[in-house]
C-alpha cells in the first residue's frame, strides 16, 4: 500500500444536481485522514444514488480485526480486478467520492517534503472513483477505498499517482451501470487540475480549517534538477 493521498479536503460546494437520496449533508473537513468518516455516493438496492458516511480504508469481508495491517485507502486502477481484496467488489460495489481537492507531498527532497493542494482548474467538485464494502466485523459500518492511476501534467512532477477523478457523468456511469465500465480505468478521462504549495500545518491531522488550503508565498529557489527546454 502506498502512502500517497494520505489526506484530502472534503466539503460541500452547494452542488445538488446529482439527485442524491439520504439525510446526511456533506460536511466540511479540511484534513481527512485514514479511518475517518467521509461522504460517499453509492447506488441503493433500487438504483437511486444515496449519500452514506463510510470509513476511509477498506476492510475486506474476511477480516477479523480491522485494526491490523495498513488501511486500504487506495487501490491501483490497473490491478483492481486482479487483487483479492478488491476484485469481488468491482461488479456491484462501486461508488464515487466527492471532494474539493486533496493534498500531495513533493518528495524530491527526502528531508523536506513540501505539501501541495490539488484541485480542479474550473473550481468544481471532484468525483473520485472508489469501491466500498460493509464488513461484519464493523457492525454495519461501510468502508471505502479510492482508486488511483498514473498522474499526468503538473501533478506528475509532485507524485506519480493520483485519484481517478472524473466528470460527474462518468462517475455516475461508474457507480450505476449494470456492467463495470472498465474503460474508465484503462484510460481515465481525468479532469484538469492545478496545484499550489500550502503550509506544513497540514502534516498534522490535529490541524483543520479552510486556512490549510491557502497558498503560501515561496521565496526559496527551485529544488531538484533543472529542466531542459
Amino acid at each position: 500500500m502506498e502512502d500517497l493521498i494520505a489526506e484530502f479536503s472534503s466539503l460541500s460546494d452547494g452542488e445538488h444536481s446529482v439527485g442524491l437520496r439520504g439525510e446526511m449533508p456533506l460536511f466540511a473537513n479540511w484534513n481527512v485522514a485514514p479511518t475517518q468518516l467521509i461522504p460517499v455516493v453509492r447506488p441503493s438496492p433500487e438504483g437511486a444514488l444515496e449519500l452514506e458516511t463510510m470509513r476511509w480504508g477498506l476492510v475486506p469481508s474476511w477480516s477479523k480485526d480491522p485494526g491490523k495491517g495498513v488501511p486500504l485507502i487506495n487501490a491501483r486502477s490497473e490491478t483492481v480486478t486482479d487483487k483479492t481484496s478488491f476484485r469481488n467488489l468491482v461488479p456491484r460495489q462501486r461508488c464515487m467520492i466527492p471532494m474539493n481537492g486533496f493534498y500531495e507531498w513533493d518528495r524530491r527532497d527526502a528531508k523536506n517534503k513540501i505539501p501541495h493542494f490539488v484541485t480542479r482548474t474550473d473550481g468544481r467538485l471532484m468525483w473520485a472513483l472508489g469501491l466500498w464494502n460493509r464488513p461484519e466485523v464493523l457492525d454495519g459500518l461501510a468502508t471505502v477505498t479510492m482508486l488511483t492511476c498514473a498522474s499526468v501534467d503538473a501533478l506528475a512532477k509532485i507524485h506519480d499517482r493520483s485519484p481517478v477523478q472524473v466528470e460527474i457523468t462518468d462517475a455516475i456511469d461508474w457507480t450505476r451501470t449494470e456492467h463495470p465500465p472498465l474503460g474508465l480505468l484503462e484510460d481515465p478521462p481525468l479532469c484538469e487540475v492545478w496545484t499550489h504549495r500550502v503550509d506544513k500545518a497540514v502534516n498534522s491531522i490535529r490541524n483543520n480549517g479552510p486556512h490549510l488550503i491557502d497558498p503560501v508565498v515561496v521565496d526559496d529557489p527551485p529544488r531538484g534538477h533543472p529542466e531542459l527546454f
